[in-house]
């Protein structure tokens, strides 16, 4: 991070795998901006104890027994938006999770973090994702996003949610051309410092535009702006990163 932390970031870890929560725990509090402050083995469980501890970041893996990650994601941010306190989620996935990855972006998870990622990668994703942003690995997310999204439209056990394409017209219609740009450049994994190159401005700037975006399509972070980039046309899957036309 480029600040100092005044205190450590308070992490959660939720996984029915007890040999995974203790690597993590390590992993993490090896640290000295890290701490490790609550651990849950299925999703029910993490909901009380998220609501005792008070993470800053929580750790949280899909496919588990009881209440799985999705629908313990869900219940946070809903419980958020009544004005409970909201940890940034950061779902742990494999490759052989990709059909539920983009139902924990859509209920509102800030990110996802391969299973398989090493401890440098675990700590920057926690960080990252702690001051805000969204897109842990522009390139994985993108590449897993669009997979994801080609997957829904051959397989109908995956179906997309019914969203009328007039909800996203409207929205996406609200937008200045300077924003449409920002949503290209996002989806296709330009980082704010690459955008701020491209369009050569400031990258707080840039962080003005990227609220805006968020503000008037009506989403939470920036991969969910990736989701419906995709989903709408915005951008395609294979379009060259650099395509944005800016």
């Amino acid at each position: 991070m480029n600040r100092v932390l005044s205190e450590s970031i308070r992490v959660a870890v939720v996984d029915d795998q007890g040999v995974i929560r203790a690597g993590l725990r390590m992993i993490i509090d090896h640290e000295s901006d890290l701490t490790v402050v609550g651990e849950a083995a299925d999703g029910a469980s993490a909901l009380t104890m998220v609501a005792e501890v008070r993470p800053d970041v929580v750790l949280m893996d899909i496919r588990m027994p009881v209440l799985d990650g999705i629908e313990a994601t869900r219940r946070l941010v809903d419980a958020g938006a009544a004005g409970a306190h909201l940890p940034a989620v950061l779902i742990l996935t494999t490759f052989d999770d990709e059909e539920y990855v983009l139902g924990a972006i859509r209920v509102g998870a800030s990110g996802f973090l391969l299973k398989d990622a090493g401890p440098d990668v675990l700590v920057a994703a926690v960080r990252t994702v702690h001051a805000g942003n969204s897109l842990v690995d522009p390139v994985v997310t993108n590449t897993l996003i669009a997979h994801c999204l080609e997957l829904e439209r051959t397989r109908p056990a995956v179906a997309p949610p019914n969203i009328p394409s007039s909800h996203w017209a409207q929205r996406l219609a609200s937008l200045s051309e300077r924003e449409k740009q920002i949503l290209g450049g996002m989806a296709r994994g330009l980082s704010n410092t690459d955008l701020a190159a491209h369009l050569v401005v400031s990258e707080t700037t840039v962080k003005t535009h990227v609220s805006s975006v968020l503000s008037k399509l009506g989403l939470r972070n920036r991969v969910q702006a990736v989701v419906v980039a995709y989903e709408t046309g915005v951008v395609t899957p294979g379009a060259a990163a650099w395509d944005t036309g800016l």
